[in-house]
């Protein structure tokens, strides 16, 4: 029976790759499935399936998804036993696929002719079933493990690849436990994007269940929403708000789901501020009473209970699995010798099949460094042969590139596009500029996603891709957060974040490319997803790409504290730490850990700084304890001002109080605002103690001279309301260099102004007024009360000023009680739901 597995498997295996060798034209052959493999592979999954379920579970959906996808449908009725295989391993999910008559609302397949074949799929997926208010949802046995493991355990961990159905059981299980216990959800997620898909999938799912009184929040408000059940979907900067001063302000139960937990692995980097703003909410999660359950979850993550417990402090029982309901096999193209072959991985083989490549002709950008016209027509020819009818996902080292790549595919084409796309551009070009790239790609039936796209153009975009408008998408790294992108292909050059070499330029690593190639197929919705790595030779000297087995799944471990890079620099950091000498550009490399050291004993006090600390891997004697609090309590700024600005040194805080005595801008509207502005910020570059931050924050292009003025004007601009569609005028964001002009100033409105100039800001803002809303206006980009307050709730920036004008024009929000201007907002929304644009809608799902 083992050589029958094998040879099965590698027969299915061959045809898959010629026919995919064939539909690339690099090799004219084909080879077809005949009656004894059908026979054999019947006998084989029945066999495995009967006696050695767990262990071939792998196996199992490799052939049936290979069988499905290459046997003649007319000739070999297969549908009855593929559901019966799948559910027999625990996977009766993955044959809604191939079932047209499935009933989602009674999670029924389709009514097999045999008695006992009913009988037996009944029993084998109602161990799968799950009933909530008469909604019968039918789960994976992966699923299900999630869901009876979340009734037994308080802190739970979860690794598993991106297919597998990990956030869907979460979303149903944290809505049960809301109900049924009247706890709040704090749902934390990495990107704005993540936020408002997160939201969505609650929307739907709690109508489709019927439930009522609840409240969902994109952002923590103190004391909020009291009396009814809260969804609180945020990132990290938004949920680490609560624990902006000593009080723990969630004030009800709550169960904390973090998904994509892998995106702490880099707080050993000294410049990765986002991923430590995660790892320090979780620290202050861990302390807090009211937290009754704890999910993480992610993608291949080693040992998922190890990090939960370095973490949390607690036994954490982690579920793990390595199989995907879709099967995902990667294909390259090798040179070796000026010969080239495609070759084809599957993580069950361990032969890697490979052939010469017989038309070399339409693989003549291969190689180089260089995006070259060149490669740009062998990437779109490969693309045009290899999935013109699917989905593909482009993989773009940088946002400059993907845009560039977008462009080339759309030079010489006359595509025909429907008047839904036609009104998409409309809009983009009425509501950012007429010479939005997006605009021009959009024609061609293409387009770009990257983390400089304004929010309106972010939300009404995935979702054209969602509903399949867009064929073909090219993508940054914003692609590995979990965005729910639908795609069959995944098509990748190599492994360069970068478009020329430099120094301290990155690479992705093989677990970024494992999770890469994950998002090719969907559960749900593919059978089979596929990788395409156009150049393999860039791997070669690549540190971590193992070449025997170069496209593994790999996994991450991932670090749970500050302790390596702590021991790395413990002689530096306890020479500054032992002295009242502020964080300066010479210690770039740990400087944010000695402000960590003296936020935590001056939060926490010395009895229990130390075994705080002590958690995150750092070790310090009493002492040093001693010798900090002795030198803290020197300090004349406030204590509520450190801990409102925890990743500043308590000194260059106390530095600002003691010297900084300009004026204060009030709102942005009025007089002087944009001069008072410009003394903060040169006051901030002009001495020493604070210039650090303000290097860390501030673009190199943008610290001085008339960048320094063009940046004081956008903040302006921007704190005042203006659309972009009029803040991108003049003659510099026209001709061929003006699309590029228009991206670098969304980049720059959307992250530093709105982001990183607030952020440099606010310990002037919380010394010498604490009360103006001056920096809320600059990171809202509005200043009217409403459109603050739509966009608070998640409505995107251009589309709250629209509304603004709009529907609420009549409105005083002024008058209207803080707590129930959300309520009015919503369901002055909901009355003009119907008479608003389609696009407009689109953005405000999340609400109806």
């Amino acid at each position: 029976m083992d050589e029958l597995k094998r040879n099965v498997l590698q027969k299915w295996l061959e045809i898959e790759y010629y026919a995919i060798a064939n539909k690339a034209r690099f090799i004219k052959r084909q080879v077809q499935a005949n009656y004894e493999l059908i026979l054999n592979t019947i006998r084989c999954l029945d066999y495995v399936t009967t006696m050695e379920k767990e262990k071939y579970k792998e196996y199992v959906i490799t052939v049936v998804a290979l069988m499905w996808e290459y046997s003649n449908k007319e000739e070999y009725d297969l549908k009855n036993f593929i559901i019966k295989i799948l559910s027999r391993i625990g996977y009766p999910t993955s044959a809604i696929i191939i079932d047209d008559k499935f009933d989602k609302k009674k999670g029924k397949f389709f009514k097999p002719k045999s008695a006992f074949d009913i009988l037996t799929l009944t029993l084998e997926q109602s161990s799968n079933e799950i009933l909530i208010r008469n909604n019968k949802f039918l789960l994976t046995e992966f699923q299900k493990k999630i869901w009876d493991r979340m009734d037994q355990d308080k802190v739970i961990g979860i690794s598993a690849p991106t297919s597998a159905g990990k956030s869907f059981v979460l979303l149903l299980k944290t809505i049960l436990k809301m109900v049924k216990n009247s706890w709040n959800i704090v749902y934390i997620v990495p990107t704005l994007s993540l936020v408002n898909q997160v939201i969505e999938d609650y929307n739907k799912m709690l109508k489709l269940l019927k439930i009522e009184n609840y409240k969902i929040t994109n952002s923590y408000e103190e004391n909020s929403f009291e009396s009814t059940n809260t969804i609180y979907v945020l990132t990290q900067e938004k949920a680490l708000v609560a624990f902006s001063n000593e009080k723990k302000e969630f004030n009800k139960k709550i169960i904390l789901v973090v998904d994509e937990i892998q995106n702490i692995e880099r707080i050993l980097n000294d410049t990765d501020v986002r991923s430590k703003i995660l790892f320090d909410t979780l620290i202050e999660f861990r302390h807090d009473k009211n937290v009754e359950q704890i999910v993480i979850a992610g993608p291949r993550i080693e040992d998922i209970g190890k990090l939960g417990k370095g973490i949390f402090g607690v036994e954490v029982n982690g579920l793990h699995t390595l199989i995907s309901p879709v099967l995902n096999l990667t294909y390259s193209i090798r040179n070796e010798n000026n010969k080239y072959y495609f070759r084809q991985y599957c993580a069950i083989s361990p032969e890697t099949y490979e052939r010469k490549i017989e038309n070399t002709e339409i693989i003549k950008g291969y190689g180089k460094k260089e995006y070259t016209n060149k490669y740009l027509e062998y990437l779109k020819n490969f693309i045009n042969n290899i999935g013109s009818n699917e989905q593909n996902i482009i993989f773009a080292p940088t946002s400059k590139m993907a845009n560039k790549i977008a462009c080339y595919f759309v030079q010489g084409e006359d595509n025909l596009i429907d008047d839904e796309l036609q009104s998409l551009i409309s809009y983009y070009e009425k509501t950012v500029n007429k010479n939005y790239a997006m605009c021009k790609v959009l024609k061609g039936g293409i387009a770009y996603h990257h983390g400089k796209l304004p929010m309106h153009v972010r939300r009404t975009l995935e979702k054209a891709i969602c509903d399949k408008k867009i064929k073909n998408v090219v993508c940054t790294t914003t692609l590995m957060q979990g965005m729910n992108m639908p795609a069959q292909n995944v098509i990748i050059r190599n492994p360069h974040l970068y478009i020329r070499k430099k120094k301290n330029v990155n690479e992705l690593s093989s677990y970024e490319m494992a999770n890469l190639r994950g998002r090719a197929g969907r559960l749900l919705k593919d059978f089979i997803g596929r990788t395409y790595v156009l150049d393999e030779s860039s791997f070669k000297d690549i540190e971590g790409y193992n070449q025997i087995e170069l496209f593994e799944d790999a996994t991450a471990d991932i670090p749970s504290g500050y302790g390596e890079k702590y021991k790395e620099y413990m002689e530096d950091i306890t020479e500054v730490i032992e002295s009242a000498n502020t964080v300066d550009a010479s210690m770039q490399k740990y400087g944010y850990l000695v402000s960590y050291i003296r936020q935590s004993v001056l939060r926490y006090g010395k009895k229990n700084a130390r075994k705080r600390m002590t958690e995150v891997g750092i070790e310090l004697t009493k002492e040093q304890i001693e010798t900090i609090d002795k030198n803290l309590k020197k300090l004349k700024v406030s204590k509520d001002i450190c801990f409102q600005n925890r990743y500043w040194d308590p000194f260059v805080l106390d530095y600002i109080y003691k010297n900084f005595q300009g004026k204060m801008p009030d709102m942005p509207t009025k007089r002087g605002a944009k001069t008072r502005l410009d003394e903060l910020m040169k006051f901030l570059r002009d001495n020493n103690t604070t210039k650090p931050m303000y290097d860390k924050y501030i673009p190199a292009l943008y610290q001085s001279g008339s960048g320094r003025s063009t940046l004081r004007n956008y903040c302006i601009d921007w704190a005042c309301e203006n659309p972009l569609s009029e803040i991108l005028v003049g003659d510099r964001y026209q001709g061929e260099d003006g699309s590029e002009k228009i991206d670098e100033t969304i980049e720059l409105l959307e992250n530093t102004v709105s982001f990183n100039v607030p952020l440099l800001l606010k310990p002037i803002f919380d010394i010498f007024k604490p009360d103006s809303i001056f920096l809320t206006c600059m990171q809202a980009g509005a200043y009217k009360i409403c459109t603050r307050e739509m966009i608070k709730i998640g409505v995107p920036r251009e589309t709250a000023i629209y509304l603004n004008e709009k529907i609420f024009a009549d409105i005083n929000m002024g008058k209207i009680n803080d707590e129930k201007r959300s309520d009015k907002i919503r369901r002055t929304i909901r009355e003009n739901f119907k008479k608003l644009p389609y696009w407009i809608q689109v953005q405000l799902e999340f609400m109806r």
